[in-house]
């Protein structure tokens, strides 16, 4: 009977979570930044007197996307960073790597490294 060996934890399945998780509170703050940026701006044109041309819901426009993607990149980074932690999921810790690198960009190339080097920590887990 051969025994399976399964590779030892180590830290960096952590610390590429801890930096999944820090990246994406970040991108959670800045994109709820860039909402009330929109939300606000897009009030102070309503407020303006109706003899300029109808660019009320420019800053809505322009600013709404921007936070919406910042906000799901936010939140795969995450999740990414709770599965990295547990070592539950390989693929959702490289997506929330991919993902704080949108966030924070040295967070995210350090998480990315950390992630790539624990990859045998995971393996041996479904």
């Amino acid at each position: 009977m051969t025994a399976v060996t399964s590779s030892p934890t180590t830290s960096k399945g952590t610390i590429a979570g801890i930096l999944n998780i820090a990246s994406g509170v970040m991108a959670l703050t800045g994109g709820a930044v860039l909402a009330a940026i929109g939300l606000i701006g897009t009030g102070v044109l309503y407020a303006i007197p109706d003899d300029m041309p109808p660019i009320q819901w420019l800053p809505l426009a322009f600013f709404g996307p921007m936070a919406l993607m910042i906000l799901i990149a936010g939140v795969i980074a995450i999740i990414g960073g709770i599965k990295a932690i547990k070592r539950t999921s390989w693929a959702w810790t490289l997506a929330g790597a991919v993902a704080a690198l949108v966030c924070c960009l040295p967070l995210g190339v350090a998480s990315l490294v950390a992630t790539v080097m624990a990859e045998g920590e995971f393996r041996g887990r479904v």
